[in-house]
């Protein structure tokens, strides 16, 4: 006979277990239910009776069930009347709530408790038998209900520890709680002593971290310190080896550019001459008058000029347009064009340093706006360093150191390195044709730029800068701190006692370049190139 039940609650956040000794149980979510199911978060009905247990003829039996809650006994639907089988399980639909049933005896006392749970053990050693004819989901339904549950046997410990508890005498019992309790305290001193313990040495640990981060941090700005330093010493290193850098691998790239141009009358196209033979080469006579006529018997009036200009692509170089069309910058040349005669340049040669013979120059295009001349030659199987441009303008600034290389000194500053004696050697020359003296400086490999050196002192619209120059030193390479090409040297202003010296932005340059580099290949041979006035 069943005079009470055993309801465990499972399939929710805190499992219960409820012992029932009531006729009626009611079991839902309904506040005044027996057994209260929590359905907030759930798919059960709220405020609903879900199932309701009666006890008649010793046994509890289903009287009510809710169909909304989807109520199922080992994956079999449940029906009202039917019996609680000691250990059926009921599902809750899809809700994972479950409910386990156990039947106690009518006696609740301490010997039926352990029956019941030699009842359960025993259960546990003893296979099930199947029952002739039953199918097997029947069959492995009633195994599931005849096996023994771990709710029985934690319901049958709960009441044998009160029984025994129950049975303790009172000394014994307090006996118990004092020793209990001393080594609570005793746990409770050694763990709060640990935790302080722990909490200094956490204290110490943390402040031995700072003191390793503070001195990698105080590390770190040294280590950065010690890289500006250098930085700044490779700068100061660089700056001192820049000139030396710049000629020893760029000087042969840099050639000496040697002219010869005539007048001509444009309405007859005869050379103009000096009127009568003579070997002063001053164009104007005594009395002031120009002593050039196309119908003298002098020789022909010519006018040599020397330039700068560097190599930057096989067989181009980059110069002035005053280089090329020297008569633009030449006063006598202005007075005589105002007589109606016109320039015209005769021949046109590149010396490069270490290359025995010149090459003739032809002029490919000159800026109008800009004093920059792009030139070609036929450069063939001879090796010449290209000089490198810098493509950047962003990176100019004022303070910057620069290099130049060129002739500025023509002729007279490369007659000196023929001996030791070269500076009364030069005076020896004065008869010999430049043009000479230059075929045999070239033979000889003395053929070398000399370098000067200075500082920015203004980037826009045209570079300024103080590094020494001359005349000769027209369209020469000036180099920047980073060792490429930034600009090409112009002019020197003279009305100054300090050396003030000016050069057209590499810019200008690159853009002559750029528009003839696809037509390199195409060209060879050379020309002379026409003299033309600057309207």
């Amino acid at each position: 006979m069943t005079n009470g039940i055993v309801i465990r609650l499972a399939g929710i956040s805190q499992p219960t277990t409820r012992i029932l000794y009531q006729e009626v149980i009611s079991i839902g979510t309904a506040p005044d239910c027996d057994l209260v199911i929590d359905a907030d978060h759930t798919a059960l009905p709220l405020d609903a009776v879900i199932l309701t247990l009666r006890r008649r003829e010793g046994s509890y039996r289903l009287t009510t069930v809710e169909p909304m809650a989807g109520v199922t006994r080992d994956g079999e639907a449940v029906a009202v009347g039917e019996v609680i089988q000691d250990g059926d399980t009921f599902y809750f639909g899809a809700t994972g709530i479950r409910l386990r049933f156990f039947a106690l005896s009518e006696n609740p006392a301490l010997t039926d408790s352990l029956q019941l749970g030699t009842a359960v053990l025993a259960t546990a050693q003893h296979s099930v038998p199947a029952v002739t004819g039953e199918s097997t989901v029947a069959s492995a339904a009633r195994r599931r209900r005849m096996m023994p549950r771990t709710d029985v046997a934690i319901v049958f410990v709960k009441q044998l520890l009160r029984e025994l508890v129950a049975e303790i005498p009172r000394r014994w019992l307090y006996a118990i709680v004092s020793i209990a309790g001393f080594i609570l305290l005793t746990i409770l001193y050694f763990n709060t002593l640990g935790f302080l313990e722990g909490r200094r040495n956490n204290k110490a640990i943390a402040e031995l971290k700072q003191t390793v981060s503070d001195t990698h941090e105080e590390i770190e700005r040294m280590r950065q310190e010690v890289a500006m330093i250098r930085s700044e010493a490779d700068v100061v290193r660089n700056s001192i080896s820049l000139p030396q850098t710049v000629v020893s691998n760029f000087g042969q790239g840099v050639c000496l550019v040697y002219g010869v141009y005539t007048f001509y009358d444009p309405r007859i196209g005869r050379d103009v001459r000096f009127k009568e033979p003579s070997t002063s080469e001053n164009p104007i006579g005594p009395d002031g008058s120009i002593n050039l006529s196309v119908e003298g018997n002098g020789r022909v009036y010519e006018v040599e000029f020397m330039g700068t200009g560097f190599l930057v692509d096989k067989g181009l170089i980059l110069t002035n347009r005053h280089v090329v069309y020297a008569w633009e910058e030449d006063d006598l040349a202005s007075l005589i064009k105002m007589r109606g005669f016109r320039p015209r340049l005769k021949e046109m040669l590149a010396y490069f340093p270490q290359v025995s013979q010149p090459y003739t120059l032809r002029t490919l295009e000159v800026l109008q706006e800009q004093d920059v001349a792009l030139c070609s030659f036929e450069q063939g199987d001879t090796v010449l360093p290209v000089l490198p441009l810098e493509g950047q303008s962003d990176g100019l600034a004022s303070g910057q150191q620069v290099v130049l290389l060129g002739y500025p000194a023509g002729i007279e500053g490369l007659l000196p390195r023929v001996s030791e004696l070269g500076v009364l050697d030069s005076r020896k020359t004065g008869n010999v044709p430049i043009r000479t003296q230059l075929n045999e400086l070239a033979a000889s490999g003395k053929i070398r730029p000399q370098s000067s050196q200075g500082h920015i002192s203004d980037v826009s619209p045209q570079l300024v800068y103080d590094a020494r120059t001359d005349e000769g030193g027209s369209g020469g390479p000036v180099f920047g701190a980073n060792g490429k090409v930034i600009g090409i040297n112009q002019a020197i202003l003279l009305s100054t006692q300090a050396t003030t010296n000016f050069g057209v932005p590499i810019r200008y340059g690159l853009e002559l370049l750029k528009k003839h580099q696809p037509q390199q290949s195409a060209q060879s041979g050379s020309a002379v190139v026409e003299g033309q006035q600057k309207s």
